[in-house]
């Protein structure tokens, strides 16, 4: 099953039309498993315990004291948006460059209104501009943050008092032990991750993995160099 939630939207088809067939934040059946029969012959064991895994410190990161900021949220033309900058094929702005061998630590923010890329991107301050998708007409959405070449541990999850109920709804399915290349980043939360660029240089993927946002232009590249 899909579980019953609130706090984020569905889908922006949904905002856009109206209606949906489903109520936002219901739960729904999404499979059923029929056991046809049993198996013969086979003995499974499972281990006891799971290969251990080494944390990474966040001290051990290079950007400890100021981490790196990925803003995710739509602009004033209803363009997702990293940044507040979309996807270019071959471009890697200064501020997405990262050195091989370093750890660093991002910050994966949910927010309502996305920065002014123009002005230095995230830690520019929040876009002010009068466009038509102010406010609580945006769509605020949930987005799973995927980046490629690397995996990472998550650090830290902090979530605005405002989205606060919504996300308690959710958070007892976060599993953030262990290795992971994706994490949810709920609406109105920010999420840190550690990771080490040590594995090969060149450019790289990052991007929202809801289809919809990853194709309007919620991905960038990143470089190590």
């Amino acid at each position: 099953m899909s579980l019953a939630f609130e706090g984020a939207e569905a889908g922006m088809m949904d905002m856009m039309m109206g209606e949906s067939g489903l109520a936002n934040g219901a739960p729904f059946d999404v499979m059923t498993f029929a056991v046809g029969q049993a198996a013969t012959g086979v003995q499974l064991t499972l281990p006891e315990t799971l290969l251990p895994i080494e944390a990474m410190a966040a001290s051990a990161a290079s950007n400890a004291a100021a981490p790196r900021t990925f803003v995710f949220a739509m602009d004033d033309a209803m363009n997702w948006t990293i940044n507040g900058r979309s996807f270019e094929m071959d471009v890697v702005a200064e501020d997405e460059q990262v050195r091989f061998g370093d750890a660093e630590i991002w910050e994966f923010a949910n927010l309502m209104e996305a920065p002014d890329a123009a002005a230095g991107g995230a830690m520019a301050g929040m876009n002010q501009g009068g466009g038509m998708m102010q406010g609580g007409m945006r769509d605020f959405m949930a987005h799973p943050v995927h980046v490629h070449g690397v995996r990472f541990q998550v650090v830290s999850r902090e979530v605005d008092a405002a989205q606060q109920i919504a996300w308690e709804t959710v958070k007892e399915g976060f599993i953030d032990q262990g290795w992971k290349d994706t994490v949810l980043v709920m609406p109105g939360e920010r999420v840190r991750v550690i990771m080490r660029f040590d594995g090969f240089r060149g450019v790289y993927l990052l991007h929202c993995h809801n289809l919809e946002h990853e194709d309007s232009g919620m991905m960038r590249n990143f470089e190590i160099v």
